[in-house]
């Protein structure tokens, strides 16, 4: 984006130790070397963030889904409300999280974020495929003669997810993102994005999922995660990642075997209009 503004620091011999990106109220990205934390680097750059903020004329900040984002906020290794299907990452603590704590920030959302994760190894679910009829519903890869029925479900379920599926190339029997459908009486009941684009097959992914209102409530969106997870076991990768949910959809997921491994701090901070941090 060419309206970011980047601040960097380096360690006196031309190597970058540390940067952050804002734009707009935003701070997209504030990372600090390793061996280069604790020292006031990145409190320097935070703060610099914010007072660019104000003299833009903003007193709320963010850290993560605001103006924009690259992740939905950041990466913690707790939970600020009840939430179950948990499988954290070692790799991930609350370094970051706290960070932000220090510094007036809070978790401004009424409810978890976090992104789920399953070890294909462990999915255990192998009499779930594509072209699978249960309860009467039929579970398919989209073709173009769906794509009116798509775009009629999405609008219906969630109309912001409309514009993913209007993406032509995931028609394409070829493509490495397809859409799973699910029909009933020849009507498309239910949406899923698959990605298999992941050249290693290390992980595959899910995106999008829809269910018509009319529909909701027969284990249609669990049935497509699932028929998708199975896919993805089958093409060979070792793992598959449900990104950007929220407190109640680990439930849904965890029907499939899917845990929480990061949590994210919604980060963001209110100051006085022209006041001093």
């Amino acid at each position: 984006n060419r309206d970011n503004i980047i601040i960097t620091r380096d360690d006196g011999n031309g190597r970058l130790i540390a940067a952050a990106v804002a734009n707009n109220s935003t701070i997209l990205l504030l990372c600090v070397d390793k061996e280069y934390q604790n020292r006031g680097i990145g409190s320097g750059l935070l703060c610099e963030c914010e007072n660019i903020f104000i003299k833009n004329g903003f007193n709320k900040f963010n850290a993560g889904l605001g103006f924009d984002y690259i992740m939905p906020g950041v990466p913690a290794a707790r939970s600020y409300y009840k939430a179950e299907n948990e499988g954290l990452s070692q790799d991930i603590n609350n370094i970051a999280a706290d960070f932000f704590a220090k510094r007036g920030y809070i978790h401004s959302c009424n409810c978890d974020f976090f992104d789920m994760k399953i070890s294909l190894g462990d999915f255990v679910k192998d009499s779930y495929n594509i072209g699978n009829v249960i309860d009467g519903v039929t579970y398919k890869w989209a073709t173009e003669d769906n794509i009116n029925g798509i775009y009629e479900c999405t609008d219906d379920a969630y109309g912001d997810f409309t514009k993913y599926y209007r993406n032509k190339e995931l028609y394409n029997s070829s493509s490495k993102q397809k859409v799973l459908v699910a029909l009933c009486n020849s009507q498309v009941a239910g949406t899923l994005i698959v990605n298999s684009e992941d050249t290693g097959n290390s992980t595959g992914c899910f995106g999008c999922l829809t269910v018509r209102h009319a529909y909701q409530g027969k284990h249609i969106a669990v049935n497509l995660i699932t028929i998708g997870t199975k896919y993805l076991k089958d093409m060979g990768f070792k793992e598959a990642f449900i990104g950007y949910t929220y407190s109640g959809l680990e439930h849904l997921y965890g029907y499939a075997g899917y845990k929480i491994w990061v949590y994210y701090m919604m980060a963001a901070k209110e100051v006085e209009n022209g006041g001093n941090l």
